[in-house]
């Protein structure tokens, strides 16, 4: 492969990180209309008439969210590329990584294929629906822990990267955790049908929501700059310059 479709290649999986969110939005909010959530504290009837009158919208809005998890495969691949390079090698970090983006890729997809079943026989039992319903929510909110080793991961190496010119600066790793503090208090939403922190209160959706997006756009944005600047995750040390120093050597000096 030449070295010009290499890094085509990798503008597309930095770009990724934008596309994913997009179509996550799209589908679920613009497409579907999920967005402001159903009530947690919702009856089964009232649920079922969501889907009896939304059938079309649903099926077409879920697929389109289907495609986007799709996306987050290109993406993680660049971002586990770059944090190789910062660690020396593959390691933790990037295992890490490449994990946690196969989660975040079940994560959006899994709920997805619910709320299709729910809406494929809306005919069927209120009370069935109502549960299909909870498991997608519950899942893709509460599920969020799942995705934290992406946030986590791209912190810790942005905070022990010694290079001249980081990918990820020190102060994007910083970025990350609040980032990630943001999205923590969504685990309560199991133990609330009302409130902040259901799965359609302020800190059970609305700031998990905005902290999620927020942290694929700033690792796109970050990689991309970084293209932009010739530092490709493929490129020869040299062409790095000073900007590819290991994180095992970077443990010892704390700034």
């Amino acid at each position: 492969m030449s070295a010009s479709a290499r890094r085509a290649i990798q503008r597309f999986g930095a770009t990724s990180g934008y596309w994913y969110v997009a179509l996550l939005l799209l589908g679920w909010v613009a497409v579907a209309g999920f967005v402001p959530p159903h009530r947690p504290s919702a009856g089964a009837e009232e649920i079922a008439a969501v889907y009896q009158g939304n059938v079309t919208r649903i099926q077409l809005g879920m697929i389109i969210v289907m495609i986007g998890a799709a996306m987050c495969a290109p993406f993680t691949a660049i971002l586990a590329q770059y944090i190789s390079r910062i660690e020396g090698g593959p390691g933790v970090l990037t295992y890490s990584i490449v994990l946690g983006g196969i989660g975040t890729i079940v994560l959006t997809f899994y709920p997805a294929i619910f709320w299709l079943v729910a809406a494929y026989r809306p005919d069927r039992s209120p009370d069935v629906i109502l549960m299909l319903n909870d498991w997608a929510w519950l899942q893709l909110i509460g599920g969020a822990t799942i995705f934290w080793p992406l946030p986590l991961g791209m912190a810790v190496a942005a905070l022990c990267d010694r290079s001249a010119n980081p990918v990820f600066p020190r102060w994007s790793g910083w970025t990350s955790i609040w980032l990630f503090l943001m999205i923590l208090p969504d685990q309560l939403l199991f133990f609330f049908k009302t409130g902040p922190f259901a799965w359609n209160g302020l800190f059970g959706f609305w700031l998990p929501l905005s902290a999620f997006a927020g942290w694929f756009v700033l690792a796109s944005w970050l990689m991309l700059a970084a293209m932009k600047r010739g530092y490709f995750a493929d490129a020869e040390p040299e062409a790095l310059a000073a900007s590819a120093s290991p994180i095992s050597n970077s443990y010892a000096t704390v700034r």
